[in-house]
């Protein structure tokens, strides 16, 4: 019965939704059809219209996330996504589509220990990590959240990366993936990517867009947030089969 409630309010809101894009010619003549899903679930999600001109998809990565969700599906495989905050990875829903499974992390609320532990197991075998610990045994410059991402990406080769708070670790997935594309031809099939604030979050998303090694779902300007990506998740895994 709740189940059925939430349905006819989210029905309601994307046709709330609807009415109000309605003139917007960006979100008529711009994006196909499955993009306009994703954007309508981030406005859902947000109660912000704006991202009906600011949500830029790379690469064709909305069908690229569609093939790849229903080729996990027919394999019956995990679909391995990796966040960078336990925000973000608790707004996506197992829910939306009950015919795929989910293999969700995020390292953030590992202890600063484990973290340095992990790395250090690793240093040998990825030799372009560096240390992370200088001859003198400070810390190299590198925040806990992008610590965190580079070592799940690296331990779980995820097929998404969602990014929805921190642009430190947009940064460090872009710089990451390709150098283990070098090293072993892995690059993410989709990076997610809505980091927030006023320091690097502008920069980073721009700096995505204008990469073509990636194929990604992101947004323009210092806003976004954990909900954001989220959604966007869930909007490819609704368009599923």
């Amino acid at each position: 019965m709740t189940s059925n409630i939430g349905e006819e309010i989210y029905k309601k809101s994307i046709t709330i939704i609807d009415s109000l894009l309605k003139e917007n010619p960006r979100f008529d003549g711009f994006y196909s059809e499955a993009e306009k899903a994703v954007v309508k679930r981030v406005i859902h999600a947000t109660s912000d219209i704006n991202y009906a001109e600011d949500i830029f998809f790379t690469n064709n990565s909305v069908q690229k996330g569609i093939n790849l969700i229903n080729g996990k599906i027919k394999k019956k495989e995990p679909l391995k996504i990796v966040c960078d905050s336990e925000m973000t990875k608790a707004g996506i829903s197992k829910n939306v589509n009950k015919n795929i499974m989910l293999d969700l992390d995020c390292y953030i609320g590992l202890d600063y220990d484990v973290l340095l532990k992990k790395q250090q197991n690793l240093e040998n075998k990825y030799e372009f990590l560096g240390k992370i610990k200088d001859n003198e045994g400070s810390y190299n410059n590198i925040t806990k959240t992008a610590l965190s991402i580079r070592l799940a990406t690296i331990e779980k080769l995820p097929d998404i990366i969602v990014i929805g708070n921190a642009p430190t670790a947009l940064v460090e997935v872009m710089d990451l993936c390709k150098r283990l594309y070098n090293f072993i031809n892995y690059n993410p099939p989709i990076i997610i990517a809505m980091p927030v604030g006023f320091v690097g979050a502008v920069e980073s998303k721009k700096l995505l867009y204008e990469d073509n090694f990636y194929s990604s779902v992101g947004n323009f300007g210092n806003f976004g947030g954990s909900s954001s990506a989220a959604s966007a998740v869930n909007a490819l895994l609704a368009e599923g089969l």
